[in-house]
């Protein structure tokens, strides 16, 4: 397919405008909160971080999500959600208190089965691949 010189322009200038759009801040958000992580102290916790709250991700704002996974990870209380060996046999009233102070969990009882059955998982897989 062809395209002349009148077309070619035209989509020239409607991608300056987009791009002029998008340097105003006029599509809305555009910087993604998961790449606004912590500084991981080892390979684990950012095993952890990515993975955990991914698994509560299902028909949410995901700015939301990423928010309450820094505002939990950046408490010190509240962090050790992000421990797989911890979380694999912490009592889930612990758990979900954790997970709902910043309403990382929505889901009082499901997303606290999620997420300490999948650290389960990777702390069993992070066991065996120590050994």
């Amino acid at each position: 397919m062809q395209i002349n010189f009148k077309e070619k322009a035209k989509i020239i200038e409607n991608c300056k405008k987009l791009i002029g759009a998008f340097k105003e801040g006029k599509l809305g958000q555009t910087k993604m909160l998961e790449d606004a992580h912590p500084n991981f102290e080892n390979n684990e916790a950012r095993i952890a971080y990515f993975t955990l709250p991914m698994a509560l991700n299902y028909q949410r704002d995901s700015y939301k999500l990423w928010e309450s996974a820094l505002k939990t990870y950046n408490d010190k209380e509240t962090a050790e959600v992000f421990d797989v060996k911890s979380v694999s046999i912490m009592e889930k009233e612990k758990l979900r208190a954790f997970l709902m102070k910043y309403k990382l969990a929505l889901q009082p009882n499901k997303h606290i089965e999620t997420w300490q059955k999948i650290a389960q998982t990777v702390n069993t897989h992070l066991v065996h691949s120590k050994t």
